[in-house]
């Protein structure tokens, strides 16, 4: 049996929590979610959880010739 480690910091992360995301970026979470209400990131709903969409904002960012990594 091979013994390997995940680095998971280096994994993307496709959809994180919107209290996750807000921590990750530095953002107070009523300033992320209000800016989630008016369109300003990518929301995923599953049931009745809210996600934002991390590889959608990867994604703009890269078009936009620009980085964007957490």
């Amino acid at each position: 049996m091979v013994n390997s480690q995940v680095n998971f910091q280096s994994i993307p992360v496709p959809l994180m929590t919107r209290e996750a995301f807000a921590s990750a970026i530095g953002l107070p979470l009523g300033v992320l979610v209000g800016q989630c209400e008016r369109g300003y990131w990518p929301q995923v709903t599953i049931g009745k959880r809210v996600f934002v969409n991390v590889e959608a904002v990867r994604m703009h960012a890269a078009q936009r010739g620009q980085e964007f990594s957490l």
